[in-house]
């Protein structure tokens, strides 16, 4: 493992307390779509139930419910309204947005 992967674990490690703050105060607005919250539940439901695929291997078993739901966290993050994740993080959203696919820049090369 590289120095460079240890610290963006470490930086992910350091943000995880204000993602789920910040998830937890999206799940209670009410402006949030009641279908994602519902959503998100169903499969924060589904990972930690004994259905799990992985369970009997020792090791991979609680840690891929652990990752599973550090995603689940980042998509509801990710897929709840910009604006209100922005009034609610104060602009410091710990997940990247994607970039708006109106403003990319188109960087496919020129054909000969």
């Amino acid at each position: 493992m590289s120095w460079a992967s240890v610290a963006q674990v470490a930086r992910h490690a350091l943000q995880l307390p204000k993602l789920l703050s910040l998830s937890w105060r999206l799940f209670m607005d009410h402006r949030v779509s009641g279908g994602l919250k519902l959503a998100t539940a169903a499969a924060a439901l589904f990972i930690v139930s004994p259905l799990d695929l992985l369970s009997d291997i020792p090791i991979i078993g609680p840690l891929d419910d652990i990752a599973l739901l550090m995603l689940l966290v980042n998509v509801f993050v990710w897929l709840s309204p910009r604006a209100i994740v922005d009034e609610l993080s104060g602009g410091n959203a710990p997940v990247q947005r994607m970039p708006d696919p109106a403003a990319m820049k188109n960087v496919t090369p020129k054909s000969s």
